[in-house]
């Protein structure tokens, strides 16, 4: 039990005050006021009348004073919820993401690996939010819907592997199926990051289509274009394919979001950490202690005093005989 406002308990002396102030102001004339007589000790002869309604009333003032410092109880310390952002990870896992042009740890790595390094910290740092993961190649496919689990979504982004959705690039129904995932969720402030290292070369929507969709229902898209441009092999021959970074840009344009282009791993990192400052996580509230009030207990308290102390009866002491 606290009191919200204890220096009220400080007035606790005002009424005696402004009967003295009274008593000095009219020293020539007799205090008339009943309430105010009753309140000044030296009125009446101890154990009589005044004296005993002094004390009900100096008791109810009490209370008074009381109930104005607000009693209360407090409860445990609570902080407030914020709404989760909506993140769906939309990842390219084309053949073409087996290229072991990147490098990780001062060694040769493959595209993906390199994704799965950059993406799965910006997933772990993502606390939180509501992550969710859609890999497409040839076709799309849902890899995790949206949760809070985001060491969850992590763990399934490294259990992918590049080519296993096919050897084309769905761009159009990857980002489609991304929208629709959103739209299925009662969610706050959705975005969805897409990358890829290819141009669309499959699937049934067109990556301007979905782009559409995704604007029209409030969905803002980051595009990434990953990946070293196409080069020769020794026979001449051309491996791999050109990031197509025109229709990425077009893309995150239309749905008010950023293209970013990364062609080696610290520049993907760089790209994500960008993102993470473009897209905050929501932060915590300020802790707050719920109260309960218990000031109408010593008001209840003092009524019942006034009321008790007006009807108190003093026996009068008998006289001695003479």
């Amino acid at each position: 039990m606290t009191l919200a406002w204890w220096w009220m308990l400080a007035l606790m002396p005002v009424p005696w005050l402004i009967a003295r102030w009274v008593k000095a102001v009219d020293a020539g004339d007799r205090l008339d006021h009943p309430v105010l007589a009753r309140w000044s000790t030296g009125r009446a002869a101890k154990g009589g009348p005044s004296s005993v309604h002094s004390r009900w009333l100096w008791l109810a003032w009490g209370l008074v004073l009381l109930a104005l410092a607000r009693p209360q109880t407090l409860g445990p310390w609570v902080e407030p919820e914020q709404p989760a952002r909506a993140i769906m990870l939309v990842v390219d896992v084309s053949r073409s993401m087996e290229e072991p042009d990147m490098e990780w740890g001062g060694q040769r790595v493959r595209r993906y690996q390199a994704v799965q390094q950059v993406v799965g910290d910006f997933a772990r740092e993502r606390q939180g939010d509501a992550l969710g993961l859609v890999v497409f190649g040839e076709f799309a496919d849902t890899q995790a819907p949206l949760t809070p689990d985001v060491e969850a979504v992590r763990d399934l982004l490294f259990d992918v592997l590049p080519g296993m959705a096919g050897d084309s690039t769905a761009i159009g129904d990857a980002l489609g199926l991304a929208v629709k995932r959103l739209r299925d969720q009662p969610v706050t402030d959705p975005v969805i990051l897409l990358l890829s290292d290819g141009e669309n070369n499959a699937g049934e929507l067109d990556p301007m289509a979905a782009a559409g969709a995704a604007r029209d229902s409030d969905i803002r898209v980051h595009t990434i274009a990953f990946g070293q441009p196409r080069s020769g092999d020794f026979f001449g021959l051309m491996r791999g394919a050109s990031v197509d970074v025109e229709t990425l840009g077009r893309v995150a344009r239309e749905t008010g979001g950023e293209l970013f282009v990364a062609e080696s791993t610290d520049e993907l990192a760089r790209v994500y950490d960008r993102i993470d400052a473009l897209e905050p996580s929501p932060r915590a509230g300020q802790a707050q202690r719920l109260a309960a009030e218990w000031f109408w207990v010593p008001a209840l308290a003092a009524l019942l005093v006034v009321v008790a102390g007006q009807h108190v009866r003093v026996p009068r002491r008998r006289r001695a005989p003479s």
